[in-house]
């Protein structure tokens, strides 16, 4: 997802993608998915830490909320085996489509299933979760649950690593509602533009951010298409998902400030969490 993106809110508290806050089947997630391609087309400087940890873990890695294969691609490219799950079928068949253009397919696994239901009966070394995803469970418990299902499909001494916003002031841009032009950019149809428009509101005491993104498409003759997709991100300070590791199992081996692993300080962009599976026998 984008940075300021995270997924709707569902009754069914299944896993959200940056899609509509009543979400009540994967098809808004789906609908998302045309988009998602031009919304993260230049997002790339978190592929070096992904491919880090990967290497370090020796692999496979289980990317969950994968999306069309922004992270996974790289990985499998750089010879690394990849588990990625979605919930939405859409987004998993752009994936596909990627995966087989670059020729990884021995390399990639691609499963639709609710995280919060996940049960590969497999363990990994490594666990990632890329750009603000975790923010898209938005329901109380819903972030604790996704942990530990997480915890369940981590080998021992396995690493789970976290993209996150650092909510410091300003982290989320303007949040007054005002719309703001994100991008007009070629795509997705040939021949076609699309101009994206974005409004934010947040809201302090639930710590989530209130998006609206409107996608309007121009056609070659003129032809106007919009498609207006509002999502919630819910994010998390530092302390507390340091709280929410220790209680669902992980021992902290670092919070950082950047890609590189800088210091987190007031000033940091990003909350880079890199957490390790406690011994179960030690919980």
């Amino acid at each position: 997802m984008t940075r300021s993106s995270s997924l709707p809110r569902t009754e069914e508290r299944r896993f959200r993608s940056a899609t509509e806050p009543a979400l009540e089947s994967a098809s808004a997630f789906d609908r998302f998915a045309r988009f998602y391609d031009l919304d993260t087309e230049n997002v790339e400087d978190d592929i070096p830490l992904w491919t880090a940890l990967a290497r370090r873990t020796g692999g496979p890695v289980l990317e969950l909320a994968c999306g069309t294969g922004r992270v996974l691609l790289p990985l499998a490219r750089a010879g690394l085996a990849v588990v990625g799950v979605d919930v939405s079928a859409a987004m998993l068949a752009v994936a596909r489509a990627k995966v087989q253009a670059a020729s990884v397919q021995s390399r990639v696994e691609l499963i639709q299933a609710d995280v919060l239901e996940l049960a590969l009966d497999r363990r990994f070394p490594l666990v990632i979760i890329a750009l603000d995803s975790f923010g898209h469970f938005v329901d109380d418990d819903a972030p604790r649950r996704a942990l530990e299902r997480v915890r369940q499909h981590l080998l021992p001494d396995g690493i789970l690593a976290l993209d996150l916003t650092n909510p410091v002031p300003g982290a989320f841009g303007d949040t007054t509602g005002l719309i703001f032009h994100d991008y007009t950019r070629p795509g997705p149809d040939p021949g076609w533009s699309t101009t994206k428009l974005r409004s934010q509101r947040q809201d302090f005491v639930s710590q989530c951010i209130t998006v609206q993104c409107i996608y309007d498409e121009l056609g070659p003759e003129g032809q106007i298409r919009r498609t207006i997709l509002p999502f919630i991100l819910r994010y998390f300070h530092p302390r507390e998902i340091e709280l929410l590791l220790q209680l669902t199992g992980f021992e902290i081996e670092g919070l950082y400030g950047s890609y590189e692993l800088d210091p987190l300080t007031n000033e940091s962009e990003r909350l880079v969490v890199v957490a390790r599976a406690r011994p179960e026998e030690a919980q």
